[in-house]
């Protein structure tokens, strides 16, 4: 009766062993296939990201400037303070939401580099 448990011990070993192995390998597979595709799509949003930076500093440049336009009335010139503070709060959330998407793909892509090892 002892040899019939040890047998079935090792049997069920065997067998929840490959079951766990074969589970393991399609779980990697997966998370392989669902990082590389979060990937390439965040990379892809990226020069969009870099141009929203680009646009908002060249909206700054322009607001410094005052767009080439005197400002000959008290509303005028809190007109131009007022488009210049907004102008820097968007080149600062523009910067923002490139920094965190660039974080976001490199923390993805070292989960990514784990996988390997």
């Amino acid at each position: 009766m002892n040899k019939m448990k040890s047998f079935v011990k090792e049997v069920v070993a065997i067998i929840s062993g490959d079951n766990a192995e074969a589970t393991g390998q399609k779980i990697l597979r997966q998370a392989d296939s669902a990082l590389k595709t979060q990937i390439a799509s965040l990379s892809g949003r990226t020069i969009s990201l870099e141009d929203n930076v680009e646009d908002a500093k060249e909206n700054l440049r322009l607001a410094k400037l005052n767009n080439g336009k005197v400002m000959p009335t008290e509303s005028d010139r809190n007109y131009f303070v007022e488009t210049l503070l907004n102008a820097k709060n968007k080149v600062t959330d523009a910067e923002e939401a490139l920094e965190v998407h660039l974080e976001k793909i490199a923390f993805l892509q070292e989960v990514h580099d784990s996988l390997d090892k």
